[in-house]
């Protein structure tokens, strides 16, 4: 172990390549833990999960990041990780029928019940989203190789918070290669 330490400590920068090791073991964790997830509504609940098939929001969003960083003049090559609470939420729409029932008893009191019936409403067997309420954002990593400048790793710090607008996040933006 002295030896491998002792190794490690010759070797020039070595803690970018430890940080880059991180995000990559990071990121391999997060990708080995996505798997198709069917879409399932029921009727009882006002608020379900939204599931998108094709690409989650934490992926769309770091899409945008990555194109719009990649654009920051010294940027250079640009990846980044987005880390949500989950899926987020969706409000259906139901048609809610109410129904009065009034029944005299046997003492001559009268007795009124209600009840609401909720129906979901679907189009071509999807349910029908009202809107959408994004998962809550937990951090996100920016790797740029060059971040190393101090004016673009602040270009870029800047456009993840403005993009994100006044959400509190953990935001780190590290160097690459």
């Amino acid at each position: 172990m002295k030896k491998l330490w002792e190794k490690l400590k010759k070797i020039k920068h070595w803690e970018i390549y430890a940080a880059v090791l991180a995000v990559v073991l990071i990121v391999g964790i997060y990708l080995s833990t996505l798997v198709p997830k069917k879409t399932t509504t029921t009727a009882t609940t006002e608020q379900t999960t939204v599931v998108n098939q094709n690409q989650s929001y934490a992926d769309q969003l770091a899409s945008k990041l990555e194109n719009v960083l990649g654009s920051v003049a010294g940027a250079g090559k640009v990846a980044v990780l987005v880390m949500t609470d989950g899926e987020g939420t969706a409000e259906l729409a139901y048609d809610i029928q109410e129904k009065t029932v009034t029944q005299t008893g046997s003492n001559g009191q009268e007795i009124t019940t209600t009840t609401k019936d909720h129906k979901l409403i679907t189009t071509n067997g999807q349910p029908l989203i009202l809107w959408t309420n994004p998962p809550a954002l937990l951090g996100i990593v920016v790797v740029a190789t060059g971040a190393g400048d101090v004016s673009v790793r602040l270009n870029l710090l800047r456009a993840v918070q403005t993009v994100i607008g006044n959400q509190k996040v953990d935001i780190e933006i590290l160097t690459g290669n």
